[in-house]
Formats: C-alpha cells, structure tokens, sequence
C-alpha cells in the first residue's frame, strides 16, 4: 500500500514539475524538452498504474501495458536529455533519427502477427544508449578551464548530472529484469513501477530543491557561451555561510531589509543608465542606495556568490556581451567596447570577459556567429 501511494505521489508531483516547466519559463532560459517529456512519461505511467491498482479503475491505459515494445522510444529519451544536458547543442533532425528504430519495432509489434519483443536486443540496445551516456558524463567531468559563470553552477550541475545517471541506471536495469523474468516470477510491471517510484522521488526532491532545474536557468556548461546575457548564481536567497559573531549585531538589525538592499542592486545590475555612469563599488552602491556601505558589504559577504569587485566587473562583463549580442561590434572596437563598460584598458576588459564566459572577445563573436549560422540552416 506504502508504495502503491508513493507512486500515485510521484506521479503527480512529475505532472505537477512538468505544467511548472510549460507553463512558467524564465525569459532567456532554456528548458530541456527531453526532461519535460521523460517526466511527463514518468508521471503518467506511475498516476495510471497506481490507480489501477489501487482499483479506481478496471481498465489500463498503461502504453508499456498495451505494448510492450513502447519501451525502445523511452531508453533514447534518456540519452537525448544527457546530451542535450551536457552539450546544449541541438539538431533536431539528428535527433529525431534515434527514434527510427523504435517506431521500427512498434510498427512490427502492431502489424506482424505473434511478434514478441528480443529480449536481449533490448538490452544490447539499451546498454549501447547507456554507454553513450556514461561517455557524455565522463566528458562533463573531465572538463576543465571553466569561467567563473560556469564554476558557480558546476557543482549543481555535477550533482544533477551524476543522480540522473545512477536514476537512469537504476531505470534500465530494473526494465531488463523484468524483461527476463519469466512471467511466473515476483517481479510484474506493478512491481518495477512501484520500485522504481522511489527513485523518481528522490529526483523530485532534488528538483524541487534546485528550482533552476525546473525553469531552466542553466543549460549547463555551454550556454553562457551561445545565449544572452546571464543573471543567474549571483544571488542567493539564504546566507552562504553562518553569520559571524562579529557581523551578528548587524546582521540582526537589518536582516528585514536585506531582499530590498538585494532586489535595489538587481535593478540597478539591470539598469544600463547606471551602468555605464560607475562602477559598482560598495561606495558607489551605498551612495546609490542611499544605505550605509557596512549594509552593503554585509549582504555581498553573505548572500552574494562573487566579492564586490568581481561582481562589479561581472555586471560590465553581462553588460557587454549585451551590446556583442545586438551587434556593437559591427560598428566599434573591442576597445571602444571596452570603454563603454567602464573598464580602464582593453587588456583589462579583456582579461575580465575571458574570466567570466571562459573565451575571448573575438572568440565569443565567432561562436556566436557560427551557432546563428547554424540554426538558419
């Protein structure tokens, strides 16, 4: 019974994810398709059998039920969304060919009288899949020289990364079990949805614990690299770290007024007039803000993932990849660039975007031109 609601649960809260994801996106935050669809396929399966079994119905709906060759579409979903997760990069035609093969067998499955599933191309077609997926995972890990915008998101991104692989793992091998179980053995279809539920919830409560996975925030290592300008890992909304016994007086006085001192930078961050008038130093922002600069200096040293000067440097850097983006190369100068954000020398300007997006200036341009090139054809 335990598991049979724990399914019923889980199913819901994966439907649940699925309509956040659908119906709340972030502007300029891309979502994986694959993980709204292997979601949505997983909350489906594990609501329907549930109530199946827990008798509000007599009939099935389960597809896997129905037809059990519907199975070979679900294990390229998988490493669609690894691929997708870890090399942002996407070609929709590529991709829609590892779908071939399984509407094959579907196809022979509904057609072909007395067809019956291999069991062992199942599990050599599934461990191909899974070996690709361990080589993308392995390529993620062995990445090195990343920008500081991907070092704040590495470890979240690891994490996420490494639970979805052993999930995935977990996902295949119970499904080849009870392919090769005999039909009197313990294990049923039941049984491998109930199991497995216990796993999804444990990926729920990752998600919902990381909701940059949900509305998509990062696309992961790349993407800071091919989209707009980025703002996110900068903030966060609890202390980083337990409050100084030096800093608990303070801390204690304006611990109401800390999400306004936060959301007032977040609007001058996003404020071009300000951004091109001064630096974002602890004096300037308390001027600003018109706040004392030791408020100033606490909020950064606990609720900001940069120090005052990379985060002002960080808000030039997000600024000028604006202007890349709308084309101000064509026209000026890296250098004139440069001096419009602020920055005292092209090698500093330089010296700084490479810190934060992980390649030159000139590098970044070419790239983004490339990728624009691509997504035309």
């Amino acid at each position: 019974m335990f598991l049979n609601i724990t399914s019923l649960l889980v199913g819901f809260l994966c439907l649940f994810v699925v309509a956040l994801m659908l119906f709340n996106p972030k502007p300029n935050r891309k979502t994986n398709v694959y993980l709204v669809i292997i979601l949505f396929i997983a909350g489906i399966q594990r609501f329907v059998n549930a109530i199946e079994v827990l008798q509000f119905t007599t009939l099935t709906y389960s597809p896997l039920k129905l037809r059990l060759t519907f199975a070979f579409f679900i294990v390229p979903l998988y490493y669609l969304f690894f691929r997708r997760l870890i090399l942002v990069n996407a070609n929709l035609k590529k991709e829609l060919s590892h779908f071939i093969l399984p509407t094959l067998f579907v196809l022979f499955d509904i057609f072909v009288v007395n067809y019956k599933i291999s069991h062992y191309f199942f599990l050599a077609f599934s461990s191909c899949y899974y070996g690709g997926i361990i080589w993308l995972v392995i390529g993620l890990l062995k990445t090195k020289n990343r920008s500081l915008y991907q070092e704040g998101s590495y470890k979240t991104i690891r994490t996420w990364t490494l639970f979805m692989t052993l999930t995935t793992f977990s996902m295949l091998f119970f499904s080849n079990y009870y392919l090769f179980s005999s039909p009197k053995s313990e294990i049923n279809l039941n049984d491998f949805y109930r199991y497995t539920s216990l796993l999804w919830l444990g990926a729920l409560l990752y998600i919902f614990k990381n909701p940059v996975i949900i509305f998509g925030e990062y696309n992961l290592l790349k993407n800071i690299q091919t989209n707009e300008p980025q703002a996110f890992l900068i903030w966060n909304q609890k202390p980083l770290k337990a409050i100084e016994e030096k800093d608990k007086i303070l801390y204690k006085n304006i611990s109401n007024k800390i999400d306004d001192i936060i959301l007032n930078i977040q609007k001058l961050q996003k404020s071009e007039i300000a951004i091109t008038s001064f630096s974002f130093t602890a004096d300037t922002l308390a001027k600003e803000l018109k706040i004392p600069r030791s408020h100033i200096e606490l909020v950064f040293k606990y609720y900001c993932n940069y120090s005052v000067s990379d985060f002002t440097n960080l808000v030039k850097i997000n600024y000028a990849v604006l202007l890349i983006n709308e084309e101000y190369l064509d026209n000026y100068t890296i250098e004139h660039l440069g001096e419009v954000c602020l920055f005292n020398s092209r090698f500093t300007f330089s010296k700084n975007f490479k810190k934060f997006m992980g390649l030159s200036v000139s590098d970044y341009v070419i790239n983004r031109k490339s990728i624009h090139k691509t997504s035309l054809t």
